[in-house]
């Protein structure tokens, strides 16, 4: 097939019904696929999972057959924007669509104490979730445990949320007590609000940080097994917002632990 004159194939019916139906969980689970959308997180996950289809408008395709040419030719498709739009989950429409395989569930590696990890527990909305995964990337954090009640990782919203940073940093789904549990020598650090003051208390460059639940904060259970409490604390007077956004939370805490490090 020679891209370059624009000669790409159909995408049919059957395999545009399947894509769409990917929005659902069940059926990323079922089939073992997941959709990303967009030009530039498409670019970044080329290289990082195993692609099982690419739907591309005829101009992206043509615009892009240079950097397609190393690609499978029986993976790209033309979709037309009819197509790209309803397989889309977005208000408007992308010019390109991947499809690949999910990603056996990964083990847990080795924990290496000079290294910070964020444990996240319960976060429920998968923008939070993608949120978090672009802010870990930005501060140079490279592995987050999840407990198995958090947000998909692979719901179109999350993925978009990251901006691509799915591609660099490595989300595990794992019981976060289970993890502690076996790492004591590592500190684990919780933003409560009977915390002491984060930009007063002693960080250490390496260790745990664990964000909860929007709705109800970290676990019982996660909450028992922290070590270090840590507050962000507002400014002014008293009459301020009750909390603040989880995903902003992490930004602050991540900051101010890469800032002990300058």
């Amino acid at each position: 097939m020679d891209m370059s004159k624009g000669q790409f194939q159909p995408l049919s019916r059957q395999r545009e019904s399947l894509f769409a139906s990917l929005e659902s969980k069940k059926h990323r689970q079922r089939h073992g696929l997941f959709v990303v959308q967009g030009a530039k997180s498409v670019a970044d996950s080329l290289r990082c999972f195993s692609l099982r289809a690419l739907c591309g408008s005829r101009d992206w395709l043509e615009a892009n057959a240079r950097q397609l040419s190393s690609l499978d030719k029986g993976l790209i498709f033309e979709a037309t924007p009819v197509q790209l739009r309803r397989i889309s989950s977005l208000q408007s429409a992308p010019h390109v669509i991947a499809v690949y395989q999910l990603p056996e569930p990964a083990d847990v590696p080795p924990i290496d104490s000079s290294q910070l990890y964020l444990l996240l527990d319960g976060i429920q909305d998968p923008g939070n979730l993608g949120t978090i995964i672009r802010t870990a990337d930005w501060f140079g954090v490279r592995t987050i445990f999840a407990s198995p009640d958090t947000a998909d990782l692979y719901n179109s919203k999350t993925l978009m949320a990251t901006m691509g940073s799915i591609a660099r940093v490595k989300v595990i789904y794992t019981d976060l007590c289970c993890l502690t549990d076996s790492h004591p020598d590592i500190p684990l650090y919780g933003t409560l609000l009977d915390g002491r003051n984060i930009y007063e208390a002693p960080l250490s460059a390496g260790g745990f940080i664990a964000l909860g639940n929007e709705g109800n904060g970290l676990s019982d259970a996660l909450r028992q097994r922290v070590t270090h409490r840590l507050l962000i604390p507002p400014f002014g007077a008293s009459d301020h917002a009750e909390s603040l956004n989880v995903a902003i939370a992490s930004a602050v805490t991540l900051s101010e632990f890469r800032r002990r490090q300058l």
